[in-house]
């Protein structure tokens, strides 16, 4: 038996942006959470990277594997809630 292809769908939730679009505006003291070792200079470098590259019109065709990566390394290692809605 095979399953039938079912193409993707765009759900929009209007209380769900407005949540969104306040926890990205609050901004994560990445460098603070590198001095205290919570993240390694490397992650802190990525987390640049992908942050300047999302902000550009280009998008710069980061691999989005090794990111997805990255954010489960940093789920795991953060517990600050605040970090970890930005992550989510």
């Amino acid at each position: 038996m095979t399953v039938p292809d079912v193409p993707g769908a765009m759900v929009n939730n209007q209380f769900f942006e407005e949540f969104t679009d306040k926890v990205r505006v609050k901004p994560i003291p990445w460098e603070g959470y590198s001095r205290a070792g919570l993240i390694s200079g490397d992650e802190l470098r990525e987390l640049k990277e992908y942050q300047h590259l999302a902000h550009s019109s280009t998008g710069g065709g980061r691999d989005l594997a090794e990111y997805m990566g990255l954010l489960v390394r940093l789920t795991e290692k953060l517990s600050s809630i605040d970090a970890l809605q930005y992550l989510l």
